[in-house]
């Protein structure tokens, strides 16, 4: 008798405090304009379970690829999460990336939760995930500050 291979995760998880209520964050994660200020050089996104999600990024450093994707969770202003790849993906999938909202007084509580494969051919994509999402979040925290233009 065979046994099922044993199923394998990973989960790359980061709490971040952020200076602006919660409806302005959850607009910075899902509209197309807020999204290019902060997380990539241009957006599209039709924010709603089901709709398109596609990033751009041009520099160099950012390996110049394009995400596609789909929002797969959309409770606004509580939560969201989107699906995709680009061509950088070994499998063609990179996982889910979800963000959780909570309110902190004035301030937000985001959870940004990346799951990505949990395959051997990925560990350099994760290790890359691992170091760019506090890079990002730090983006997000400096767009949202009460200094930032609106």
């Amino acid at each position: 008798m065979s046994e099922a291979p044993e199923e394998r995760s990973v989960t790359l998880e980061w709490r971040t405090r952020l200076g602006a209520p919660r409806a302005r964050v959850f607009a910075a994660l899902t509209e197309a304009t807020q999204l290019a200020a902060w997380f990539c050089d241009a957006a599209e996104s039709e924010p709603e379970t089901g709709g398109r999600l596609a990033l751009r990024w041009k520099q160099a450093r950012s390996g110049a690829m394009d995400f596609a994707g789909r929002w797969v969770h959309f409770d606004r202003p509580f939560a969201c999460a989107f699906e995709g790849s680009h061509e950088g993906h070994p499998d063609g999938h990179a996982g889910r990336v979800a963000f959780v909202l909570e309110p902190a007084g004035p301030e937000t509580l985001l959870t940004t939760r990346h799951e990505p494969p949990d395959q051997p051919e990925c560990a350099p994509v994760i290790a890359r995930y691992r170091d760019a999402w506090p890079r990002a979040l730090a983006r997000l925290a400096a767009h949202l500050s009460p200094e930032a233009p609106r």
